[in-house]
């Protein structure tokens, strides 16, 4: 059931709450059932009127200027978080098990947005090891690799047992410098992230993203080729993964740089404004 926090300024929903929400913020007819338990919630008053917090979170959520997502993976399962923009309140969630019907929304000032990518994301200091050098892979077969870490809570480890013990199986025709420094950043692989930012309609120039591995004390690998936003067509039996290894700090500045500027905003803008 929806609860509200007004003193910490955080709301829990699940999506159909949300879109329940939605429709009544917008005057539309909402299930009546889904409506009564708003109101014994008290996110909703008796009259149907929604609390202020929560209006202002149904209205950045659903129609955002700027919005993310972070898709994690780790030894604790798939995880994701979102983080929505509009004027100058920004709502987010903190990542939570991908399946899950309820998130808990945050609410917090545009400044922090930058803060609060690099804590969804697990930001740390990292160093890059003085071994460390760029390596170049398939993509379809170190993502299935990694994936197949990831799909449950318990089986991070045992596919990377699995994936290291039979990395020549795997990647036996890649050359073997690249295939150790693979081995290498697997056999330390911790978890890995996904961070997407979309403000605007057009994919190709109004959306950035960022994959990312952190591998603990083998520092933080991130994947400059094929670039991100990545998208499943775009990916052929060919297509070569390049990573390179980042300082905590650079991670820092990627995140930085994946926010859209003041002119990409104007821009879209204008586009909208003359469609």
């Amino acid at each position: 059931m929806a609860r509200l926090d007004v003193v910490r300024r955080r709301v829990a929903l699940s999506e159909d709450e949300l879109e329940t929400l939605r429709l009544l913020h917008n005057g539309e007819p909402a299930p009546e059932e889904a409506r009564a338990a708003l109101v014994a919630s008290g996110v909703v008053d008796e009259d149907g009127a929604v609390h202020p917090l929560v209006v202002d979170l149904v209205r950045t959520v659903t129609d955002p200027m700027i919005q993310a997502a972070v898709e994690s993976a780790g030894p604790q399962g798939p995880t994701l978080a979102v983080l929505a923009v509009r004027e100058e309140t920004v709502w987010y969630t903190d990542p939570w098990p991908q399946g899950d019907e309820e998130a808990v929304y945050c609410q917090d000032e545009l400044p922090q947005v930058l803060w609060i990518l690099a804590r969804l994301a697990g930001l740390r200091r990292r160093e890059v090891p003085k071994i460390a050098t760029p390596f170049t892979v398939p993509l379809r077969a170190v993502d299935a690799v990694v994936q197949t870490m990831g799909l449950t809570d318990d089986t991070w480890e045992p596919a990377r047992v699995v994936a290291t013990a039979q990395l020549e199986r795997f990647f036996g025709e890649v050359a073997e410098a690249d295939r150790s420094m693979l081995l290498a950043t697997l056999s330390f692989l911790e978890s890995t992230a996904r961070v997407s930012l979309v403000w605007g309609p057009d994919p190709a120039t109004d959306s950035r993203g960022l994959a990312l591995w952190d591998c603990g004390p083998g520092g933080y690998w991130v994947r400059e080729q094929p670039a991100e936003p990545l998208h499943a067509e775009d990916v052929t039996p060919d297509t070569l993964a390049t990573f390179r290894p980042v300082s905590g700090g650079e991670v820092w500045q990627l995140l930085a740089g994946l926010l859209p500027s003041s002119g990409d905003l104007r821009s879209v803008l204008a586009r909208v404004g003359a469609s």
